[in-house]
């Protein structure tokens, strides 16, 4: 039988470049959290040599939404004054991207509310990593079903961001919330360029209360897994799903001082309308760590 080198050829040293994120997606909506945003998602693309690009979202109104005559006119003018703010907003952050150290490009999408989510999830599913904000209830809470989107038909990770966070040098201590799912695995993956940086790797399980030996398997193979990968990686321990899971792991990420939390975006599909399942929008209105999920 032929050495494994020959299949590959010319492409194995190749192989080596393909290890890391190239592409870094941005989302910015013209607040003060781009810079935030910006800052965070342009250090992951000078760590890995990636692309970063922003895009930049303007919602407009749905005129079809409006059933009477007056209010369509109103609707027009609205949408009329928002696509002036848009082009203003576009300018200065494309002065701002004349800064960035990194190769890079700025987009701007202005659609009504659906036609935006669906853009903006295609533009992801051609990105290695989505940088955007918690849509928190208090804060950026428009932006859920948008980020809700992204995260269940993206297709890759989501990195959301705490409002007013303050960047860290690196990203040294991980948390990964393990629960024996598809979705943590997929985190995981998702989260593998990262974890292979940091200077250590928590595993925190979270165990069903009743969990068979079967379904529990899981946690000591995925760290052996994490090993084989290059990850520094140790098994913080188990703890019951009788407490808030959510809360288990966010007084473990603050018991380590962590940098990342990486965990499985739960939720299901109603008619296809993603809702966020109780773990999940819990991390993400509590959350004061950046997260790293994905479904």
């Amino acid at each position: 039988m032929k050495d494994f080198r020959d299949f590959l050829g010319p492409g194995l040293e190749s192989c080596k470049t393909l290890v890391g994120y190239k592409d870094v997606l941005a989302h910015l909506d013209g607040t003060e959290e781009d810079e935030i945003r910006l800052r965070y998602a342009e250090a992951i693309a000078a760590i890995f040599g990636a692309r970063l690009a922003g895009i930049f979202t303007n919602r407009l109104p749905d005129i079809a939404s409006y059933g009477s005559p007056p209010g369509a006119m109103a609707s027009m003018e609205l949408e009329q004054r928002l696509r002036e703010d848009g082009e203003a907003t576009h300018r200065r952050l494309a002065d701002r991207f004349g800064q960035l150290s990194v190769a890079n490009e700025l987009r701007k999408i202005e659609e009504t509310p659906a036609e935006l989510r669906r853009a903006v999830t295609t533009e992801a599913r051609c990105a290695d990593l989505f940088v955007a904000s918690c849509p928190r209830v208090a804060g950026l809470g428009k932006w859920a079903p948008l980020i809700e989107e992204v995260l269940f038909d993206g297709g890759h990770g989501l990195i959301l961001l705490p409002e007013q966070f303050k960047s860290r040098e690196a990203i040294d201590t991980v948390i990964i919330g393990w629960v024996n799912t598809r979705e943590a695995a997929r985190a995981i993956a998702e989260a593998l360029p990262l974890l292979r940086l940091a200077t250590s790797t928590r595993i925190v399980c979270v165990e069903e209360p009743a969990a068979s030996p079967r379904r529990m398997m899981g946690p000591a193979d995925i760290a052996a897994h994490l090993d084989r990968q290059g990850v520094r990686v140790s098994f913080n321990g188990a703890f019951s799903a009788q407490r808030d899971a959510a809360t288990i792991i966010l007084e473990e990420a603050h018991r380590f001082s962590a940098d990342l939390i990486v965990t499985g975006g739960y939720g299901h599909s109603r008619l296809r309308e993603w809702i966020l399942g109780g773990v999940t929008r819990h991390l993400i209105n509590q959350s004061d760590i950046p997260l790293l999920m994905a479904h």
